[in-house]
């Protein structure tokens, strides 16, 4: 889905928003992993107050009230996401809904559990350097860590009649997502890192011992160290291809105005 005519940047922003929380409720193995994980520590919910980071329609607002919370903040930056979910949620006295960036909400009382999924493609493309600026220090991030992973495989691989290994080599030093359905592959390494309280680590490997002409990336959304989901497995996010040109490449993830975040990828020599 694409929005396709001119739109001011801030109104382009909104209904691209709007768009993205569309393809992500669409992703209905991504929302039974949360379930999961929100279910395995009802007992830190129950009685507690909890926030729900980016609510969006408030699902998951919806989740921790069935689990007990005493309370949940519903946060919601997006106007049209925020009045959808107040629509949603206007009828439970248990959720207080604020329409505000979270990094400028200062709960009354100490945040016990606080959810979120801030996550990109790139673990770091979007929002997830958010929960590094907030007024107040929730007990339980859910969930709290993630890693960009990487691996090697081969054209003969991954390519076919339409992306052939010759079209692909045009890639070089390009990033492409969902490109090939190979979405089963494995990869070997963390290139990036992150959990709540420590930020962004990255560990680019050295690929000198290693066989493949084509790297790939994928997001492991984890909790505690454990998988809780990953690209292929849950739509909302692809994998992403480029072709192999060295043994060494650099990766940042550097701040673009007031909200997102771009990526800087390239080989180095």
């Amino acid at each position: 889905m694409d929005i396709v005519n001119r739109l001011s940047p801030r109104r382009f922003r909104t209904y691209d928003d709007l768009l993205a929380f569309i393809s992500i409720y669409d992703d209905r193995h991504r929302t039974a992993a949360y379930r999961r994980l929100l279910r395995r520590f009802r007992h830190r919910i129950r009685n507690a107050v909890c926030m729900e980071a980016g609510c969006g329609l408030g699902i998951f607002t919806e989740e921790l009230l069935r689990l007990g919370a005493r309370k949940v903040y519903a946060v919601e930056r997006n106007r049209l996401l925020y009045e959808l979910a107040r629509n949603r949620l206007q009828r439970y006295a248990r959720v207080e809904l604020i329409h505000a960036d979270v990094r400028t909400v200062c709960p009354s009382e100490p945040i016990a559990v606080l959810v979120h999924d801030f996550y990109g493609m790139m673990l770091y493309d979007e929002e997830l350097w958010v929960l590094e600026e907030l007024p107040f220090r929730p007990e339980l991030v859910l969930p709290n860590e993630g890693a960009l992973v990487a691996g090697l495989t081969t054209t003969a691989a991954v390519c076919d009649r339409t992306v052939t290994p010759q079209l692909f080599r045009l890639f070089a030093g390009v990033l492409v997502s969902g490109l090939f359905d190979a979405e089963h592959l494995i990869g070997c390494w963390d290139v990036a890192h992150w959990r709540f309280g420590e930020g962004l680590r990255l560990s680019p490997p050295e690929l000198s011992s290693y066989d493949g002409d084509v790297l790939f990336f994928y997001l492991s959304v984890r909790h505690d160290g454990e998988e809780i989901c990953r690209a292929g497995h849950c739509s909302n996010w692809a994998y992403v291809w480029t072709p192999r040109c060295g043994d060494r490449f650099h990766l940042e993830f550097r701040r673009r105005g007031e909200y997102g975040t771009e990526v800087l990828f390239r080989w180095l020599a």
